[in-house]
């Protein structure tokens, strides 16, 4: 469901979100963008909006250029994840929500860099937020500006997903995070 919902958004917005349907070509693996210039659409005043960007690194822009390492990574990490889950007990619900997020958040993002040698971002979180010391968001690839918090469904169920293994992890005692135990 997760994956699914990653790869849906993603299409829509790259088809209605811009002045023009967006269709990523080889221009992406020569380091050029097919994404025209275009006004983000709130979704949420203030806190969340529609914009597009290809990210062609990790988390806000960093390690560009690399897509094979972050390919090889992420199929790493889905082995070790269908390991871990296979591993798990049957009755460790939360553990195999939280895995199942991860997982679909790898496999989202991993399908992105595999098909289009970038991940496709949409969802920009405080697009009106001021900067300190005169920073600005990036429009583009300029050194000068951060790069702003556009990420997709993928990254969002990354995040929770390891936030909720993080938290039953440290809620458990040495003997539950063994066993492979919900700690409920």
């Amino acid at each position: 469901m997760v994956l699914t919902t990653d790869l849906v958004t993603k299409t829509l917005a790259f088809e209605l979100v811009a002045t023009s349907p967006v269709r990523l070509t080889d221009s992406v693996r020569l380091g050029f963008s097919p994404i025209p210039p275009h006004n983000a659409i709130p979704l949420l005043p203030s806190i969340l909006s529609l914009k597009l960007t290809l990210n062609t690194g990790a988390i806000f822009g960093l390690g560009k250029g690399h897509q094979w390492f972050f390919i090889v990574v992420s199929m790493v990490a889905v082995l070790v994840l269908i390991r871990v889950f296979w591993m798990s007990r049957a009755q460790a619900r939360v553990v195999h929500v939280a895995l199942a997020m991860i997982l679909a958040g790898a496999m989202g993002n991993l399908y992105d860099r595999i098909r289009f040698n970038a991940v496709r971002d949409l969802l920009w979180l405080f697009p009106e937020v001021k900067l300190p010391f005169g920073w600005r968001w990036s429009d583009g690839p300029t050194g000068d500006q951060l790069y702003p918090w556009i990420f997709n469904v993928a990254d969002a169920a990354l995040v929770v997903g390891v936030v909720l293994m993080l938290l039953m992890m440290w809620s458990a005692g040495p003997h539950e995070r063994v066993a492979g135990r919900d700690p409920d």
